[in-house]
């Protein structure tokens, strides 16, 4: 049974409470979103998305928590709320996951799969300086990549 997102404009108001004027936890947020995240440390390099913003200029990072509708990870540098990010996820052997997928072939496997998501939280988490939890949605995934992720993470169907 798919659950449907509360859209971002109906959370966002300054992630407030209705009505109690009081900011919400990042736990009451994930909740609120229905984000189904799966505890597991998986490489990521994001970046603000950009289209001058390559593989090379991204930021590399490891996640806190992953599924097909959002995750957590820590970064160096701290994202307005709101804010669109590009997140590249490598998974381990990515391309022999997705070929039992897709009838195409690759001369050169790729290694990773692309997220384009948006910042939720932001939390300065102050175990070191400049150290921050990021939230992010994702706004839009391959429904195959959604798919591949979600039987890495053994989660059952995946894509949004």
């Amino acid at each position: 049974m798919a659950e449907t997102l509360t859209t971002f404009d109906e959370l966002h108001g300054d992630n407030e409470d209705s009505g109690s004027g009081q900011k919400l936890s990042t736990l009451e947020l994930l909740s609120s979103l229905r984000l189904r995240l799966v505890s597991k440390k998986i490489p990521v390099r994001y970046c603000k998305f950009n289209i001058t913003n390559t593989y090379n200029k991204m930021l590399q990072g490891e996640t806190i928590s992953v599924a097909p509708d959002g995750a957590m990870f820590y970064s160096s540098l701290a994202y307005d709320e709101g804010c669109l990010m590009r997140l590249y996820v490598e998974l381990p052997d990515y391309w022999a996951r997705k070929s039992r997928h897709v009838d195409y072939r690759h001369t050169e496997a790729p290694s990773h799969f692309q997220m384009l998501c948006r910042v939720m939280t932001c939390e300065d988490v102050g175990k070191r300086p400049n150290r921050y939890m990021i939230t992010v949605q994702t706004v839009n995934i391959d429904p195959i990549d959604g798919r591949v992720l979600a039987d890495y993470l053994g989660v059952g169907a995946g894509a949004p």
